[in-house]
């Protein structure tokens, strides 16, 4: 059928080239230049005679509506409530090891690393939980909660190594690298939400918008991929400060990372599934202490040893 030559023609070419910037601008550009981009594609088809309807401007401004909120900071009050709903899917995988004595004790030691921190204050506070489970692991969530396995503690051979896992968890908290994840999923989706729109005009069709469901990918990367090696290097480097100025001792993270190095010959999940390799992180952490120059004296040891060998029975 011959098409009226009075109806605007759509052609797909610049469309698409429009769609391909926007996507190549999530790893090489601003979202500001790539809400320009947006703009200035828009304006360029429509130049050309290629008027878009107003139910695809529509399309277009509630993309960069998504992109906006995309960039908006995330409060302690709702990492906290994001937190607690990845804490209630770890919950829903582990149970809870009913050990009062233990759980107040490495909740004793979270709280000694914190309140000698910068941040020994956060909405609703610290909290450590430990999972009844073999298996060597130790999560966190944004907002405060930090699970770790009786695997993983009885791997320690010191309180010192148990603050060090503990001290690493609470780093991932305090750089806040679970709200940075959040937040690159937000563009993401906002992206995906972008191209959408220039596929819908294209197609006439629709697309979702949506920012996706922070948890449920917070907790994909806590179980499946883990945090990025920078993240978990950043991790361990803050967990020696945090160490050091809570009167630990920073090389037991060294000396706990020497364990963790051996039982990756024969396990393959938890730790070794998300985390850097033993050896990796080791490299790294030997060159952080010996720059900062930490030293090794630390206070209360034998307190602290009549501590751990008491709950270490206990496990």
């Amino acid at each position: 059928m011959e098409r009226n030559s009075s109806t605007p023609r759509i052609h797909l070419a610049p469309l698409v080239v429009a769609a391909a910037l926007m996507l190549s601008a999530v790893s090489c550009e601003t979202t500001d230049k790539m809400t320009a981009k947006m703009q200035s594609a828009s304006d360029k088809i429509t130049e050309k005679g290629q008027a878009m309807s107003d139910r695809n401007r529509v399309k277009i401004d509630e993309s960069r509506e998504a992109i906006a909120k995309s960039k908006e900071e995330i409060t302690p009050e709702q990492e906290y409530y994001i937190g607690r709903e990845v804490a209630a899917k770890v919950l829903s995988q582990y149970r809870l090891y009913q050990n009062a004595r233990a759980t107040t004790y490495v909740n004793e030691v979270c709280m000694a690393l914190t309140s000698a921190s910068d941040m020994p204050d956060i909405y609703n506070g610290y909290h450590v939980g430990i999972l009844d489970s073999r298996e060597i692991n130790a999560i966190s969530t944004p907002g405060g909660h930090i699970f770790v396995t009786r695997g993983l503690l009885e791997c320690a051979t010191s309180e010192d190594e148990i603050a060090a896992v503990i001290a690493h968890e609470v780093g991932h908290i305090q750089l806040k690298h679970a709200v940075k994840s959040i937040k690159t999923s937000r563009l993401n989706d906002a992206t995906l939400s972008t191209i959408g729109a220039a596929g819908s005009i294209v197609t006439g069709g629709t697309y979702q918008d949506g920012l996706g469901n922070a948890a449920n990918e917070l907790m994909t990367t806590l179980s499946t991929t883990g945090y990025s090696k920078t993240q978990e290097y950043e991790a361990d480097a803050k967990a020696a400060s945090l160490m050091a100025d809570a009167g630990y001792n920073p090389e037991a993270l060294r000396s706990m990372l020497e364990v963790l190095k051996e039982k990756e010959k024969t396990e393959t999940e938890g730790m070794m599934k998300t985390h850097p390799s033993a050896s990796s992180r080791l490299f790294q952490v030997r060159g952080h202490i010996r720059t900062a120059g930490y030293g090794t004296a630390s206070f209360n040891e034998e307190k602290r040893a009549a501590r751990f060998a008491s709950i270490q029975g206990s496990l």
